[in-house]
């Protein structure tokens, strides 16, 4: 802490949320997950809207770091999740002292910075991606409060399922405001991809999700009908959360 102006140093890597261990954010590992801060959209249904600035980095990534070591025999890997991780000024420090530790690394993406992406992947930094396919490209200023980003979603999107580095898989929140078109629209989007995830809406106390409270958007009959739009397009369709 500098004591002149009460301030945290500037050269101190600084994260939102640890959590020490899931059983659900790495296929088939026990991870622990680490939120960075930031997020470049703004989707209404977001879980994580209380950390969309980067003002919520507030925690010592050394602190977090030697957490890691000490329960490093009961992970299989690190999640890094956020907002958009790859807003994260230090974002490729955190992964190399990561690596450090030998645990495999899944980032989880919304897919706008295709050039950092395919670096991460490339150099071998990570080894599993989780990329959120919102919706479709016509409708993304509704669900996530801009449409600048569908280029570098969609080179994003063409990237993964080109390489053979690294598994990864496309999800899909489903939100009150899709419908059996956006699905569609989806599967042709991705076309190709190994894993494909559709997950349950949860209302949350974000004011911009406040209107659909108490509104479960589709039933697990309805997913199982959008999950028909993927045959003969996807390796592997997946519903969670129904």
């Amino acid at each position: 802490m500098d004591k002149r102006n009460n301030l945290p140093h500037a050269d101190v890597i600084r994260i939102a949320v640890f959590q020490k261990n899931s059983f659900i954010d790495y296929p088939g590992k026990i991870a622990c997950v680490i939120f960075l801060g930031g997020c470049n959209v703004r989707c209404y249904y977001c879980h994580n809207f209380d950390i969309l600035s980067m003002s919520s980095n507030v925690q010592d990534f050394s602190e977090i770091i030697s957490e890691i070591k000490e329960q490093k025999d009961f992970l299989d890997g690190v999640v890094i999740s956020g907002g958009e991780p790859t807003m994260h000024p230090n974002l490729r420090d955190i992964i190399n002292q990561l690596k450090k530790l030998g645990l495999p690394i899944k980032l989880d993406t919304n897919g706008t910075n295709p050039t950092l992406l395919k670096e991460l992947v490339e150099v071998g930094d990570i080894n599993y991606v989780a990329m959120d396919v919102k919706c479709a490209f016509e409708n993304m200023d509704d669900i996530i409060g801009t449409d600048h980003f569908a280029a570098p979603i969609f080179e994003s999107i063409k990237y993964l399922i080109d390489q053979d580095k690294i598994d990864y898989m496309f999800r899909t929140t489903l939100a009150p405001a899709l419908d059996a078109d956006d699905i569609e629209a989806i599967a042709e989007m991705i076309k190709g991809a190994k894993t494909y995830q559709m997950q349950q809406f949860i209302p949350n106390e974000n004011s911009e999700a406040s209107r659909f409270a108490g509104i479960t958007p589709f039933t697990h009959e309805q997913v199982k009908e959008f999950a028909k739009f993927f045959e003969g397009k996807v390796d592997e369709v997946l519903i969670r959360g129904f």
